[in-house]
């Protein structure tokens, strides 16, 4: 079975299989028909098939007219402010973030420096499959050029917006894993900008990923040990783009994913109150750190949602349960040096522990799974599920969710994979479990 995800911010697949160089050449031809002859910026993550997709990208983009800035490998959230720097009409970053080393995907962003939005994303997607491409004659052929001042701007923009005096007088040890990812050439950058002993794990960008790219306790264990040993303040894991970040403190505990937003909301929130967006799938600590005086807006799962939601409501922060977070003061964009250096700083400024400020935060107990389905199959499934939970489903526009007193439960068709996730997060730990154990079971028979 070929799987192809196609989406409003772009498509994904596995590489040789259903994400082709063709593949690749006709969403990129797409992209470029939209953005009109613009130029356009280019960035990958390190995976190995990274410099054969980025070839397929640059053609098709050329001889739609379009002149193409190549940052190589960059992180995601650097793409996204080298669009707005270089006031581009676009950008590709070619990554697929948390998937496994068989994926790989284009991400499309809007002049603006953010993924597409519905009615952006449905233009490339009407190009896409009409085949309305652009194809100029000799003289209207783009050009191909590099430049690294887009990232030394990025890193220049990122110091203005922390208080690095701060950060830089706590002399702080950091064990950062870039996974063999697109932020691995930029972690001494970043130290030395905000002034941390830095070490650095899984940092040579050689193409392979030493664990999976998602970052979760499971995948912590090298940054735990290594914490221990030169007793850090803190760990952070990174997936392939800089996009999500997870955290390990100091006394070795490596955090659910869940707890990078709340943690980040609860200092920023602190100094300037306002409103905050996040998905459905998030967990209700951040409910709880925005309190009475935070409006708090639930949206679909997935960056383009959260951002353009939150670019609608003037929000202050936006991000969700898989590490992702956007201080929109900086930029519209989930960013993994942004969340780290908010961290360093609330550490800093308060002069607390990362254990205590997480010890701060209330425990609610939360289960991921998910289960195979085909393509086909998920959105109906999903439903079935839906008539299951009866007149306890509420129909949140990303599959469905039941909710009481102490916790709630969603099933949704997951964006990245073709899978079904169920998510349960409770107070009481058993209940959460047992919770996510029995939609399970139901979807097992669903979808034999």
């Amino acid at each position: 079975m070929k799987l192809l995800k196609i989406g409003l911010s772009g498509v994904r697949g596995i590489v040789g299989e259903s994400l082709t160089p063709r593949t690749v050449m006709d969403f990129a031809a797409a992209f470029g028909a939209f953005a009109e002859g613009r130029p356009i910026v280019l960035g990958r993550d390190t995976r190995i098939h990274g410099p054969m997709l980025r070839s397929a990208c640059v053609s098709v983009l050329l001889s739609a007219g379009c002149d193409v800035v190549d940052l190589g490998v960059c992180p995601t959230p650097i793409l996204q402010h080298a669009v707005r720097e270089l006031r581009a009409g676009g950008g590709i970053s070619i990554t697929a973030g948390h998937n496994d080393i068989r994926w790989n995907a284009l991400a499309f962003l809007s002049p603006e420096g953010t993924y597409l939005n519905p009615f952006q994303g449905a233009e490339v997607l009407d190009i896409y499959h009409v085949g309305r491409f652009r194809n100029a004659d000799t003289d209207g052929l783009g050009t191909l050029s590099t430049t690294n001042e887009p990232i030394e701007s990025y890193f220049g923009a990122l110091a203005r917006f922390l208080d690095v005096e701060a950060i830089r007088r706590a002399r702080f040890k950091v064990v950062i894993d870039a996974c063999a990812g697109a932020g691995a050439p930029f972690l001494a950058a970043f130290a030395a900008r905000l002034g941390f002993d830095l070490i650095p794990i899984n940092d040579e960008p050689n193409g392979f990923f030493p664990h999976d790219p998602e970052p979760r306790p499971r995948n912590a264990q090298q940054a735990v040990s290594v914490l221990k040993v030169i007793g850090a303040d803190a760990g952070f894991l990174l997936n392939s783009d800089v996009s999500r970040v997870s955290l390990v403190s100091e006394t070795g505990e490596s955090l659910s994913e869940e707890f990078t937003f709340p943690l980040v909301a609860s200092a920023v929130l602190a100094r300037r109150p306002g409103p905050i967006v996040t998905s459905f799938s998030t967990s209700r600590m951040i409910e709880d750190v925005a309190g009475r005086h935070c409006p708090l807006l639930r949206t679909k799962v997935g960056q383009s949602h959260i951002i353009h939601a939150a670019l609608q409501e003037e929000a202050v922060l936006a991000g969700e349960g898989s590490g992702g977070v956007a201080a929109m003061g900086f930029q519209p964009a989930f960013d993994g040096f942004v969340t780290m250096g908010l961290v360093l700083e609330s550490l800093a400024t308060s002069g607390k522990r990362l254990s205590a400020l997480v010890g701060a935060l209330p425990r609610y107990h939360i289960v991921k799974e998910k289960i195979a389905c085909p393509p086909a199959r998920i959105h109906g499934v999903v439903a079935e599920v839906k008539a299951l939970f009866g007149t306890k489903a509420i129909d949140t526009g990303d599959g469905v969710r039941i909710e009481d007193r102490t916790g709630w439960a969603q099933v949704r068709a997951s964006s990245t994979e073709p899978m079904v996730r169920v998510i349960a997060e409770d107070r009481d730990r058993d209940k959460a479990r047992a919770r996510a154990d029995e939609i399970l079971h139901d979807l097992e028979l669903m979808v034999r």
